[in-house]
Order: C-alpha cells, then sequence, then structure tokens
C-alpha cells in the first residue's frame, strides 16, 4: 500500500479537518465517504473489498461500468490498459483544504501521481482516496468511479467538474500515457506535476513562454524528448492555459502528491534531523554513564 503525504502531513489534515462539509442524507454519501465499486467484482469480491474500505453502514455505493470507462476516459488511455474488466475500486472521503492523499493497493499501471495529476486537472484538490481490487488490475476502473461518483454526488458537495476539465483530464492521461514510455510510468507523473508547479510559479502568457517552461523542467530532469512528443506536451498546457484554470489552487492540489513517506525520510534535511536526533540520545545515554 502506498502514501502520498508524510505522517506528519497526514496528521496536521486529520486534525485540520472537522467535517465542515455538510451533512446529505443521500445514500450515495455516509459520513463525508463515498464509494465505487468496479462492475465485474463478483458478491463475495465486492463484500472483499468493502471491508478492506471499511465503507460505512447503509452506503449505496456507485458502479463504474465500460459505458462509464468509455465515457470518462475516452481515448486516452490504450485499450490495453483497460481490458479486462471493472474491478478497481474508491473510497473518497470528502476533506476541506487538506489536498490529495491517495492510497492505492493491488493497482499495476495508473501511478498514485497520475490519479492525482488527473484528478486535479478534473477539479478534484481536496480528498482522501484509498483505491483497492481483490486482484492486480491497471486501475482505470477506480479513475472512472471517481470521475462518476463526483457527477453523480455533484448536488450533494457543491464540487462541480466541468466537461472541459474532465477533457483536459483525458487529454493529460493520453499524454502522460505517451511520455511514459519514454520515462517511465513511474516517472511521468512527477514531470507533469513539475511542469504544472513551474507554471503556477512563472505564470506564462504566451505558447512560446508554455513552451520554455516545459522545455525548462525537461532539462533540469535530463529528459530527451521526439519533437513530436514535446509538441504533445506543450499543446496539452497550452490547452490548459486557454482554460483559464487556477494554477495556483493546481498547485496546492499537487504539492503533496509526489512526496510518500519513503521519499520525505530519504530527504537530506530529514536524514539530517533524524542524525542529530540520534546522536543526541546516544550523547544523552553515555552521559548516564559517565
Amino acid at each position: 500500500m502506498n502514501y502520498m503525504k508524510p505522517v506528519l502531513a497526514l496528521t496536521i489534515g486529520t486534525i485540520v479537518f472537522t467535517g465542515a462539509l455538510p451533512k446529505v442524507g443521500a445514500e450515495a454519501i455516509v459520513n463525508d465517504t463515498i464509494v465505487t465499486l468496479g462492475e465485474s467484482l463478483s458478491s463475495e469480491q465486492e463484500k472483499w473489498v468493502l471491508e478492506r474500505m471499511e465503507a460505512p453502514e447503509g452506503i449505496e455505493p456507485i458502479i463504474a461500468t465500460a459505458a462509464d470507462e468509455e465515457k470518462y476516459l475516452g481515448d486516452s488511455v490504450p485499450q490495453a490498459q483497460r481490458g479486462g474488466g471493472m474491478y478497481s475500486s474508491a473510497r473518497i472521503k470528502l476533506t476541506d483544504g487538506t489536498g490529495l492523499d491517495i492510497q492505492t493497493e493491488n493497482v499495476t499501471w495508473v501511478t498514485k501521481d497520475m490519479y492525482a495529476n488527473a484528478l486535479v486537472t478534473a477539479g478534484v484538490t481536496d480528498a482522501d482516496i484509498y483505491i483497492t481490487s481483490p486482484i492486480n488490475v491497471t486501475g482505470t476502473s477506480a479513475l472512472t468511479g471517481i470521475m462518476k461518483a463526483y457527477d453523480q454526488t455533484a448536488a450533494e458537495t457543491g464540487i462541480k467538474l466541468s466537461d472541459e476539465r474532465k477533457e483536459l483530464a483525458q487529454e493529460e492521461l493520453a499524454v502522460t500515457s505517451e511520455i511514459g514510455k519514454t520515462v517511465g510510468q513511474e516517472d511521468v507523473a512527477g514531470l507533469m506535476n513539475e511542469i504544472k508547479a513551474e507554471i503556477a510559479n512563472q505564470m506564462p502568457e504566451t505558447n512560446v513562454e508554455i513552451r520554455d517552461i516545459v522545455i525548462q523542467v525537461l532539462n533540469q530532469n535530463n529528459v530527451q524528448l521526439s519533437e513530436g512528443q514535446l509538441d504533445q506536451l506543450t499543446t496539452l498546457f497550452e490547452n490548459m492555459q486557454q482554460a483559464n484554470l487556477d494554477w495556483s489552487s493546481i498547485s496546492n492540489g499537487l504539492k503533496d502528491a509526489g512526496q510518500d513517506v519513503q521519499a520525505f525520510l530519504e530527504q537530506e534535511e530529514v536524514k539530517g534531523f533524524f542524525a542529530r536526533l540520534f546522536e543526541a540520545i546516544s550523547n544523552f545515554f553515555k552521559s548516564l554513564t559517565n
């Protein structure tokens, strides 16, 4: 199971959110929680998934179907990654101002950063999302279910995913899939994250400036792309710019997306802190024996 945020950030996030969202009577939302299930799950598998999610009692799961996958993902995801049934499912806990916290289990293709990038582009910036499946799957069914869940509960949650932003999320998945062939699926979403953060920081006004930012981030990561792939990336972010997205909101929504617990512990400043802490403890016990 992967965790998207450092332990400290998770703790703070838990303290900050105190149920500010209004409670609704709809069975699809119980205790600020929404559950999605893939339509291919057997009864036994559904039971396993619901128990694994610790789904609230009385909740009515939203079912993600193959037709939904075509609607929400379209041609953005290769057919090879969408075949084999709809199994991956999600538990969405609605939060307020905490960013995205995504955990995955038995998902082999859609990385947690890919989920985060696509969802933030679509308009989801605050939620704790747990994605699981009883068998190893690519994870596209859960992404479909999450998009459908937000659409079906928009009246209750007040979170409306516009068609334009959902189309941008589809385009981003398509580009991410293509670039991932070169840089690797584990690294491509982080690259997209960096470009978004840099756009939020520099606020480019022209297409040339957007292309320069893309090239800048690629060079910083020693990534070599073909001219066609560079054009794809540039066009994607040009389309995002034309959609007048709130880049600061996107950047804030993704600020913890590329940092799991292990990465957090491997940061130089964190390693230095624990080294100093260990030294202090060691010196303390030495003083007791002197």
